[in-house]
């Protein structure tokens, strides 16, 4: 990460833990590397906990001060620490404040790095379709700016159009079915994408029985992903992003788009 962007997520990480209290965001601090022995107090040495506007400038201070290396390594540090030090609130409900708190900044953490929320669909540009990567990577947009139901209704869409866009090439296929699972199924079928995957995991060398069972279980995968986002679309899913959805949700719809959109790249 740049200078700027260590910067950036560190004093956001940084506001997280100032909503602990003194005794903790010393702890927290000083966990993640920074000298909490350097941090005034006064305040507590006349018998109180300590003020917060005695420690939280010190502690930007000191976290400014430190080395770019020093301060990228205490980002996942403090990460864990605000997921750990919050309590009395559910954990699921902290971690969903921190996600949306970095998604706002363009990273998402995964426990263990930080990454900018759209170097995955910038990497998955030559695996799709061209106008489902568009899509797709909206979704990703939309889900950045903390709208849920507008990625998921994004992401289902770039499915919507390519599927569509099948049907139309395929003429002798017949008419567009209204369900979005189906269409799906019978893309896959049409295509014998199945059929040429397991042809090229035997050329590969793998055994036929492996092949067969990686197929399937491949098949059953996305007849289950196109079934859900179905669900979750109906359910969940607001192009104008007023409903309420879940951001893992969310965020596992693009990825099951993406795998049925790569499933068919090359076929419309």
């Amino acid at each position: 990460m740049t200078a700027d962007e260590v910067t950036v997520l560190g004093n956001a990480l940084l506001a997280k833990v100032f909503e602990l209290s003194i005794p903790n965001i010393r702890r927290v601090v000083a966990t993640a590397g920074i000298d909490a022995g350097l941090i005034p107090a006064t305040s507590e040495a006349r018998g109180g906990q300590g003020s917060r506007a005695e420690v939280v400038p010190a502690v930007q201070r000191l976290f400014t001060a430190l080395p770019h290396e020093r301060k990228e390594r205490s980002l996942p540090i403090l990460a864990d620490q605000i997921l750990m030090s919050h309590h009395g609130t559910p954990r699921d409900e902290v971690a969903a404040q921190l996600d949306h708190l970095l998604a706002q900044h363009g990273f998402r953490y995964d426990g263990e790095r930080f990454s900018p929320v759209n170097t995955s669909d910038e990497r998955e540009r030559e695996f799709l379709p061209p106008a489902s990567y568009d899509e797709i990577s909206d979704g990703f947009g939309r889900l950045a700016d903390g709208d849920e139901s507008g990625a998921i209704t994004k992401v289902c869409g770039a499915v919507d159009t390519l599927t569509q866009a099948l049907y139309a090439n395929h003429g002798d296929w017949g008419p567009v079915p209204n369900s979005f699972q189906t269409r799906v199924n019978i893309s896959l079928k049409k295509l014998n994408v199945f059929e040429t995957m397991k042809h090229e995991f035997i050329e590969l060398g793998i055994t036929e029985g492996d092949a067969t069972t990686i197929v399937e279980e491949i098949r059953q995968a996305m007849n289950h992903a196109a079934q859900a986002l179905q669900v979750i679309r109906r359910t969940m899913g607001d192009v104008h992003g007023t409903r309420r959805a879940l951001r893992k949700t969310a965020y596992d719809s693009i990825k099951w788009a993406s795998a049925i959109c790569g499933l068919l790249e090359g076929e419309a």
